[in-house]
């Protein structure tokens, strides 16, 4: 069996003001550093094998503060990078509203086949996130590994693991160093992942 410990990152600046962040960046904030710097604690006492991070700086940040408690360094996948949201980047929510009603409207309607101009419809991130823990299922055995990626990236991926339809994903709310648990058992084809926790945030009390 092996233990995948989802973590999304610290709170940043984009976040507090509701900005479509996506691929850009944006630096944690003060609470995003102090969220990272819990978490890392929090996850000292497991015995964990690897960290891999999204590429995004926010991310990386994130999986430092949790593998420094481990003698280990995170290994950035770009795979694991935030969903694209294409011309939306940057944008707040209200913005995005005024200047796009019609494609808000109809992403709000159909999530799944909507996509923003340049950016990457749900299973596209699925794919690519889904490809990366292949290969890391391969080769990492009855081994407990940390990866640190994005909300909505984390949401898609959680839903496909679990036969959650994507559309249902915002379901599974992804907090600011919220950690969500799986075992990949591979007891039966239909059911090879268990969740122990979802979004679990008690270590920022």
């Amino acid at each position: 069996m092996t233990t995948i410990i989802f973590v999304r990152h610290g709170e940043t600046l984009w976040n507090k003001e509701r900005r479509y962040q996506g691929q850009k960046d944006s630096p944690l904030s003060p609470k995003g550093l102090l969220q990272a710097e819990k978490v890392g604690e929090f996850l000292r006492n497991r015995k964990i094998h690897a960290v891999y991070s999204s590429d995004l700086k926010r991310a990386l940040v994130t999986a430092e503060s949790i593998a420094k408690h481990h003698q280990l360094r995170p290994t950035v996948d770009v795979r694991l990078r935030e969903m694209s949201f294409g011309v939306w980047e940057g944008q707040t929510r209200e913005e995005v509203r005024l200047q796009y009603p019609d494609l808000w409207k109809a992403r709000g309607q159909d999530i799944v086949t909507t996509r923003i101009p340049e950016g990457e419809l749900p299973e596209e991130v699925v794919q690519r996130f889904r490809g990366f823990l292949d290969s890391c299922l391969a080769k990492a055995p009855n081994q407990t590994i940390v990866v640190v990626s994005h909300g909505g990236a984390l949401r898609l991926t959680i839903a496909s693991l679990l036969h959650i339809p994507l559309n249902k994903a915002s379901c599974l709310h992804q907090s600011n160093t919220g950690i969500t648990e799986l075992i990949f058992t591979n007891k039966s084809p239909h059911v090879p992942w268990e969740a122990v926790c979802i979004n679990c945030t008690g270590h920022l009390g």
